[in-house]
Parts: structure tokens; sequence; C-alpha cells
């Protein structure tokens, strides 16, 4: 076995090991981390070719052909100071990697749609390019704000790190920022929002909106999930869900099941809850997001607030939409839905 083919295994190895402990530590930037690490790596290796082997190896090349007094052929030039060829492949990837992490860490970041929890607004199979640097550019590790761009508003569709899997992004819709109070009906499934005040709770003078809603029609695209079969598959009922445009800080469309499921026994973090009417009081710092799919969504009502620190970026555009269902191979592609902005 060759030594540049003995480096590789020993490569793959050892990042295979690190990945496995990253996972087991459930960090929630293990794949930034396993990027960072092979950059810095090649990228090593690459100053280390660029200033230090080159050179070398240029010296010897013209120290040799002022010996023999001729000009040394390719074949002759590669037996001088010969370069490890699998060094100088992982050097040659350092720019490649560069770019990825600088893209990837700092301005777009792809991300796919793997429930249903976002519908009708966005569907499984989508492909979507999160926007890093809509609210601030964040060191990639730690997520610290760096330089701030804009603030997350009421309505913004974003990914995040998930308070209860931290290791998991999700992708909700915001309805509250920090001080609102949120009002939830379970029997009549309408948000009835207090806004803050200087990123406060508002107690004297406060405005406060119920948002209102169409007439809520059968949507025959979808049919409601009402479990999963042995091999994770969901079992589908005859049932379509209903659509309908809520109109609150933005106007988008949501999907509700025909009859009214009681959960409220189930939600958290709240400040009151009586006659099924759930009161949140958003903490500083904090967001509450709730899923479009109102009935079949795992979001603030149910785990807690959302800390700024969590958040990825805003979900801009879809690039590829494939027709698909949850856990289910593609069968063809959305083309209506490619490069769309997201609302």
């Amino acid at each position: 076995m060759s030594k540049s083919n003995l480096f590789f295994i020993l490569l793959i190895v050892a990042g295979y090991a690190v990945w496995k402990l990253l996972d087991h530590l459930a960090l929630p930037n293990t794949f930034t981390i396993l990027l960072i690490l092979l950059t810095a790596l090649c990228g090593a290796l690459w100053c280390y070719h660029r200033f230090v082997v080159l050179p070398k190896r240029a010296r010897q090349i013209l120290r040799a052909e002022k010996r023999t007094g001729k000009t040394l052929s390719d074949e002759e030039k590669n037996q001088i100071e010969p370069i490890s060829e699998g060094g100088e492949f992982l050097a040659s990837l350092f720019p490649v990697l560069a770019f990825v992490l600088i893209l990837r860490s700092f301005i777009f970041e792809p991300f796919q749609i793997p429930s249903g929890s976002m519908e009708p607004t966005l569907r499984v199979g989508d492909f979507l390019l999160v926007e890093k640097y809509a609210y601030g550019i964040k060191d990639p590790v730690f997520q610290n704000t760096i330089i701030e761009t804009g603030k997350q508003q009421r309505g913004d569709i974003i990914v995040f790190k998930a308070p209860p899997e931290p290791s998991i992004d999700y992708i909700k819709r915001i309805v509250g920022v920090p001080g609102d109070r949120i009002q939830y009906n379970e029997a009549d499934r309408r948000i009835t929002l207090t806004y803050a005040k200087d990123g406060k709770e508002c107690s004297v003078d406060c405005v406060t909106k119920t948002f209102s809603y169409s007439e809520p029609q059968a949507d025959e695209e979808f049919n409601i999930i009402i479990g999963q079969d042995r091999s994770g598959k969901p079992i589908y009922s005859a049932e379509h869900p209903l659509k309908l445009i809520e109109r609150g800080d933005v106007e988008h469309e949501i999907h509700w099941d025909p009859l009214p499921p009681n959960a409220t026994y189930m939600y958290q973090d709240y400040v009151s809850q009586q006659n099924y009417i759930t009161e949140w009081v958003v903490p500083e710092g904090e967001y509450f997001v709730m899923g479009d799919n109102r009935n079949h969504s795992a979001d603030s009502r149910f785990w807690g607030f959302v800390p700024e620190k969590n958040i990825v970026g805003k979900a801009s555009y879809i690039w590829l939409s494939l027709d698909k269902k949850q856990n289910e191979w593609p069968t063809g592609i959305r083309f209506d839905r490619l490069f769309s902005k997201i609302h």
C-alpha cells in the first residue's frame, strides 16, 4: 500500500471518529465545526506547500540545471523533492473549502423541508436558501453576533436550532418578538397579539390586534396525517386540511384541521390558561414561533421560546422543489415553485 493511500485511509478514519464524537456531544454546529477543522488542515498544508515545499523544490531544480547545464524534463523535475500526492490533493482543496465555509457561514446556507409543519407555505421536498446575514454576522461556531445587520420581524420565517434538540434545525414563522403578549384560542384557533413597547411588555396605552381569517376551504392537494406505519412512513386520512388566509402582521396561508383538537394540556411556558385560551409573554432576547400547519406543528406552544442566539437565518428563496411526501422518494419536480420568494 502506498503512503498516499494509507494517508487517505487514516484521514477518513480520523474524520469519522471526530464526526461521531461531535454527534455524541449533540453540538449545535457539528457540520460547521468539521468544515472548519478540514479547512484549517487543508489551509495549513496549502501554506506549507506554497511557502516551504515549492520554493525549496524550485531551488533544487535550479541547482540541478546549473550543475548539468541543461533544462530538466518534467519527469526529471518530479524526481527532485517529490511532493506527497495526498498532501498535494488536500492542499488543492483549500480554496474550495474556504469559499464554501465563508459562503455557508456568513451568506447563505441550504435547508431542506423535512416535514409538513409549514404547509401550505412550504412543502416537503422544498429546498431553501437561508440568509445568514439577515439579522447579523455571527461567528460560525458559538453564534455570537459580530455585526448586527437587522432585527427579526413578526411574520419572518426563520431557521433555528431547536431548543429541545440543539443539533437539529427547525423552521417556523415568528409570531411574537420580545415583550409581546400572545393569546391563542384553542377553540377557534385565532391569535390575539398585544404589542410590546421598546422591547418590554406593555402595561399602559397598549395596542392589541386580533388576527383575521378568510373562510376556510378544503385543500385537496393535501391529506391529514393521522399516524405512521412500522417503517416510519406517514399514514394519511381521507380528510383534507382546511386552507385559509391569516391576516396579522403579514398575510399568508395556513392549514387547520376540520375539527380543532384540544392540545392545551401540552402547552409550555404560558402565563395564563383558561377556557381554551392560553397566553404567553415573550422574554427579552427570545421569540415565539408557530408553524403554518397549525394543528401539526411542534413549536413555541409546546416547547417554549427561541433564543436569539439559536437563530440561523431567514428563509428567503425556494431554489428547488421535489414532488414528494414525507419519508418517501420524489416522483418529480414542482417547476412552479422553483426560484420563488418565500412570504
